[in-house]
């Protein structure tokens, strides 16, 4: 008897056991999967544009740079194709990192992946990515991605229902973008116009580049696409006037909309205490707080309340595709007497961009906060404290690093960003945190009564350069 229950037993162990490895060798491929995209945390936060919302990512490895802005609707399946495009940019650029890791001759690799919006009517948008990445040779490669997404209907709409696509339609755009790139300073000097006939003359070309606004349908083309590289990523606009025969009639009818030129609001005065020094007693040890990559939805105006609780003035470096999604946080930020600071665009390494690049991110930014507060930015942070002398002469301002780095954005630990201060902290000192993780709200919650209680006061970059 005892030994046939020997033999019953063995192969349901032996089952059991195999089950198991299955189930922990997958655990511990799924945790290796895990580790290596590493944890992304998202939130759903109104936005100046009604049913969309931004999410940032930003990665400062060894290896590589990475940089990703892209955006969050309320439905699923919106999120779905737009999350899909977003990954398997990610996942390219890092199979590539891994293949030309001993051709990168010790440089980064780089990648950016960011957006423009356009309001076109009501609940609809053209959302315009770029992608670049960069692997250390002379050029970084340039690509966009086109969506334009209907909210009210829960749909991305297809280029090719737009414009009309017949022999005859397709010649008149030819003659209408070879007119205006011939006529176009910056475009004509590199304008390849036999380029330009392959693109019109190409049967799979269905008009994926084209993007709507509420005054013009632009066609935006890739770098070296149909000019050469040092165009960057062309675009011409032509105005709706001009294309409404090129448009199809459920088209012509949907943007057939009254002129609706709404007053442009006046821009917010600038606070009485933006930008000036203030006064410090004499002989009180002096810290400036500052705030890289915001404004966020929720946690800067949580960073807000602290700083006001302990009378206390920070500098926050706004990056401008964040700036034109929040302008009520930066009239905020700025109404309470906070230094803000230009923090590029879309948060690139300038050291790897032309010159023409480098201005464009900076000034870009300087417009978009301009056009929210009526004064441009005080202050400059280069992204990842990359910098060289010739980002500095095309900016032509010099740039404001920091002392302390607390590592917030790694270690997402309040207890270790007040340890690192703590070690750290002297008279002067810049800290360097980022108002876009909830953990750093935490933190500086600790850091605000740490310094307040070894008697520092606190003050914007400016006040102590």
């Amino acid at each position: 008897m005892r030994q046939k229950l020997v033999y019953f037993v063995l192969p349901i162990m032996l089952i059991l056991g195999i089950v198991l490895f299955f189930v922990f060798s997958s655990n511990d491929s799924d945790s290796d999967t895990s580790e290596k995209q590493g944890a992304k945390e998202t939130e759903t936060e109104q936005s100046a544009y009604p049913g969309v919302n931004i999410i940032t990512e930003v990665l400062d490895e060894e290896a590589y740079h990475l940089a990703i802005h892209y955006l969050e609707f309320e439905d699923e399946q919106l999120n779905k194709i737009m999350n899909d495009y977003v990954s398997k940019s990610k996942q390219e650029f890092l199979q590539e990192v891994e293949d030309t890791e001993e051709l990168s001759q010790g440089h980064s690799a780089s990648f950016y992946l960011s957006f423009d919006i356009y309001p076109v009517v009501e609940n609809m948008y053209s959302i315009v990515f770029t992608k670049e990445s960069f692997f250390g040779g002379a050029n970084s490669m340039q690509t966009s991605k086109i969506f334009i997404p209907d909210i009210e209907n829960n749909q991305f709409i297809d280029q090719s229902n737009i414009i009309k696509d017949t022999g005859e339609s397709r010649e008149e755009i030819y003659q209408k973008l070879l007119h205006a790139f011939k006529i176009n300073e910056a475009y004509s000097p590199f304008f390849f116009e036999e380029e330009l006939q392959k693109w019109i003359d190409d049967e799979n070309n269905t008009f994926s580049n084209v993007y709507l606004t509420d005054e013009s349908i632009v066609f935006k083309f890739d770098k070296y696409e149909v000019t050469a590289g040092a165009a960057g990523t062309p675009e011409i606009a032509i105005p709706l006037v001009e294309m409404q025969d090129l448009l199809t009639d459920e088209w012509k009818e949907r943007l057939d909309v009254p002129n609706q030129t709404a007053e442009d609001s006046e821009p917010a005065k600038p606070n009485e205490e933006q930008g000036l020094e203030q006064e410090v007693p004499a002989g009180k040890k002096r810290v400036a707080l500052t705030f890289d990559d915001g404004p966020h939805p929720s946690n800067t105006q949580e960073i807000l309340k602290l700083l006001d609780e302990h009378q206390a003035k920070a500098t926050f470096f706004m990056l401008g595709n964040r700036a034109v999604f929040y302008p009520d946080i930066v009239k905020e930020v700025a109404a309470k007497g906070h230094e803000i600071g230009n923090h590029t665009w879309s948060h690139k390494d300038l050291t790897t961009l032309s010159n023409e690049e480098i201005r464009e991110e900076f000034q870009q930014t300087n417009d978009a906060i301009l056009s929210v507060l009526g004064v441009s930015p005080t202050a400059f942070r280069p992204p990842y404290g990359a910098i060289t002398d010739q980002v500095t002469d095309v900016i032509g301002i010099p740039s404001t690093l920091w002392t302390i780095d607390t590592l917030d954005w790694k270690s997402h630990d309040p207890d270790q960003v007040l340890s690192i201060v703590k070690e750290n902290v002297q008279d002067g000192s810049i800290i360097l945190m980022h108002d876009i993780h909830a953990t750093t709200v935490e933190a500086v919650e600790l850091v605000l009564d740490f310094l307040e209680a070894e008697g520092y006061a606190f003050v914007t970059v400016s006040d102590i350069n």
